[in-house]
């Protein structure tokens, strides 16, 4: 069996490296490892010790990159990583599988072990660029390969266990198959790691803390690990090194030892493929990979096409029509939810609004993260292609995608107008522009719907912890003068979305 579990790891890695979406994701680690050594000008860090950061030598370089892909690597590879099982569903794959004596503990082990490899490829293009960034940086330009590569093999390795083996187990359970669970990993594996820094990284930051106290006595030693704006730069101070001892090599072991235990627990419940099961997943989730789409129907002749007049005259009900598609999938507990954020943004301060908006623009994300993806996901693009102009079905579903918004933010929108806020008004339309316009795009590009809910949630973040240059909503203020982009670009950058989204379809329809 153990021959057979390699047999299933290396064929679905080997699938997966040979895809476009493996160099970009490898690469995204290599952008990863720049950004997590800011230079000395910047105005951001990652990981700080108050006011402080470590010099640039081997040790702490790798150390923050050891700490940063703790964090990032697992929150994002998840995405990659988790279409695993359904592309075997998708491929009829799993049916020969399930047939075949290999054990449905031991498919899931190679499926794993699959993810963790591409996790590990990112963890390894993290530990390339580890030596590049010290020389680059020029604190210190004396190399020490053990100091930069170990504390990325003893601390962030072990960390990708838990994401390779969670997608294993969101991908058995059919509450956490679709959007929902993509959403769930992305608030839930911050908290995991926020509570699990003392047991992990416990000694680390007690190292930390106590070389500034003996070298800036009586400043903050508070630790902040991901991303942190800053007015200038962070003072310097020398970090002594990490001690090895077997207690920490121990929790490596057991973490690894649990998360493969969890790996396989979905054995339990996994129904081998039975299609019935499957089944059961609401239509509008997809079970398929970014790189795939559903076979379309084949056409023994060509259907009748629109005139000009005709399809201006179907655009009001074809708009009509995308919205009712779109909200026709969404639960009462999203309505009622919906009905609070409203309420809530109503009653807050004025000051306040901009909150409310931020939380009631998280609602639709699903939503509009199958702007671009849903008649590739039910297989039905060519049956509309033939009815209706590309490009004005690409208007519409943007439409649909500018209606979501204002029904979500329809709260906000109103306080804002009862405070005679006319920058935030205006905010708030370029907002519910520039969302769904991005939506389309990368729904136009991928044909996934995760890719976008994993955009979207990370500038969601940045927003909330005030980073100014993606606020297309305009929640952060200074002074009553919004502090992101101004409405004038955010219609712009609209504009430029939806025309590079056309462009994307016309390239499409001229390989055909």
């Amino acid at each position: 069996m153990t021959g057979a579990v390699a047999a299933v790891a290396m064929a679905d890695f080997r699938d997966r490296s040979r895809r476009p979406a493996f160099l970009v994701t490898v690469l995204g680690a290599v952008a990863l490892g720049y950004v997590a050594v800011p230079p000395v000008s910047a105005t951001y860090a990652m990981v700080k010790v108050g006011s402080f950061r470590g010099l640039y030598d081997s040790a702490y370089i790798g150390m923050l990159l050891a700490m940063i892909g703790s964090l990032w690597l697992p929150l994002f590879g998840f995405y990659v990583v988790r279409s695993s099982i359904a592309r075997d569903i998708l491929t009829s794959v799993g049916e020969t599988l399930s047939a075949s004596p290999l054990r449905t503990s031991m498919y899931l082990l190679g499926k794993y072990l699959s993810n963790l490899a591409v996790l590990a490829a990112m963890a390894a293009a993290l530990a390339l660029i580890a030596p590049v960034m010290q020389l680059l940086r020029g604190e210190s330009t004396s190399l020490d390969m053990t100091a930069l590569w170990l504390p990325i093999v003893l601390f962030c390795l072990p960390v990708l266990t838990v994401a390779a083996a969670a997608a294993v187990v969101f991908e058995t359970v059919p509450l956490l198959r679709g959007g929902a669970g993509n959403i769930l990993w992305f608030f839930v594996y911050p908290s995991m790691f926020l509570a699990g820094i003392p047991l992990v990284y416990g000694s680390i930051t007690a190292g930390f803390q106590a070389d500034l106290a003996t070298q800036h006595p009586g400043m903050d030693d508070e630790i902040s690990i991901g991303f942190t704006a800053e007015p200038g730069a962070l003072g310097q101070f020398t970090w002594s090194g990490m001690d090895i001892d077997t207690t920490l090599v121990a929790a490596s072991a057991g973490l690894i030892a649990a998360s493969t235990i969890v790996a396989i627990l979905p054995s339990l419940w996994f129904g081998r493929f039975d299609p019935a099961r499957w089944q059961r997943t609401p239509s509008h989730v997809s079970a398929a990979p970014a790189t795939e789409a559903p076979v379309a129907p084949a056409f023994s002749q060509s259907p009748r096409t629109l005139s000009p007049a005709e399809r201006g005259q179907s655009f009001p009900g074809l708009l009509l029509g995308e919205v009712r598609i779109h909200l026709g999938s969404v639960s009462r507990w999203w309505w009622l939810t919906l009905a609070i954020v409203t309420i809530t943004a109503l009653a807050v301060p004025a000051d306040r609004v901009g909150t409310a908006l931020l939380f009631a623009w998280l609602l639709p994300v699903l939503l509009w993260s199958r702007l671009g993806t849903l008649t590739y996901e039910q297989g039905v693009a060519p049956l509309v292609q033939c009815g209706v102009s590309s490009r004005i079905r690409l208007i519409a579903e943007w439409g649909a995608g500018v209606l979501t918004a204002v029904i979500a933010g329809v709260g906000p929108l109103v306080k804002m107008l009862l405070a005679a806020d006319a920058t935030g008004v205006a905010a708030w339309v370029a907002g519910a522009t520039v969302i769904p316009a991005l939506a389309l795009l990368i729904g136009s590009i991928g044909r996934t719907a995760r890719v976008f809910q994993a955009v979207y949630l990370l500038i969601w973040y940045a927003v909330l912890n005030g980073v100014a240059a993606v606020d297309v909503m305009g929640v952060l203020r200074t002074d009553g003068s919004l502090g992101g982009p101004s409405p004038l670009l955010s219609f712009g950058v609209s504009a430029v979305l939806i025309a590079a989204t056309v462009l994307v379809q016309e390239i499409r329809h001229a390989r055909r």
